[in-house]
């Protein structure tokens, strides 16, 4: 049902339309919505899209464009069709000054979402004489939490991806560095963020 004659804004009650054909009456709709979709997941995922634009309109200015706009640019300056140069195309759409911007892949930021809590909060069946058990075990240790930036025995900067259930502090698997730390051996750095940006080579 439309939403103007009182269906509901979910992801099982939208489909993808030419809207100028539909209100002409060029196109009569009947169908309903998506299925196979978790509603539930889906609004989370849209709030967690708003709270993204939110977190990064605080930090600079802030704009959103269309797929074709980006596809547009990006054939216009014969570029080939990557994440990056649609991040280009992106950045540059609106001043006019893209073609003033080299393209090169050797130093450029990437930027990411990190939860500071597992989305999964309980282990699929329940545990005898337990029922659902958590399968986060430790929000925090020794002060720390999931995204904090710390200093790994006074030698590494690592970023804590998760908690054992042992209460040691995991990393990302890098080569000659430790997977993970008591907590005891590390340093805080930086409080968890949910916006990462990296400086990449």
């Amino acid at each position: 049902m439309p939403k103007n004659q009182g269906g509901k804004d979910t992801i099982k009650n939208l489909i993808t339309l030419c809207q100028q054909k539909v209100h002409q009456g060029k196109i009569t709709l009947n169908a309903e919505g998506v299925s196979g979709f978790n509603d539930q997941i889906a609004q989370r995922t849209m709030q967690g899209k708003t709270y993204l634009y939110q977190a990064l309109s605080q930090i600079a200015p802030l704009f959103k464009v269309l797929g074709y706009q980006t596809d547009r640019s990006r054939k216009s300056l014969s570029l080939p069709k990557e994440h990056d140069v649609d991040a280009l195309c992106i950045a540059t759409l609106n001043n006019q000054t893209n073609q003033l911007i080299d393209y090169h892949r050797e130093n450029f930021y990437t930027i990411k979402f990190r939860a500071k809590q597992t989305r999964r909060r309980y282990h699929d069946l329940p545990r005898k004489g337990k029922g659902r058990v958590l399968y986060q075990v430790n929000i925090q240790s020794g002060g720390f939490r999931k995204g904090d930036i710390v200093r790994v025995k006074n030698k590494w900067i690592s970023l804590l991806n998760s908690i054992y259930s042992n209460a040691r502090l995991a990393f990302a698997r890098i080569k000659s560095e430790p997977g993970s730390a008591k907590p005891e051996d590390c340093q805080l750095l930086l409080r968890c963020r949910t916006v990462i940006w990296n400086y990449s080579l």
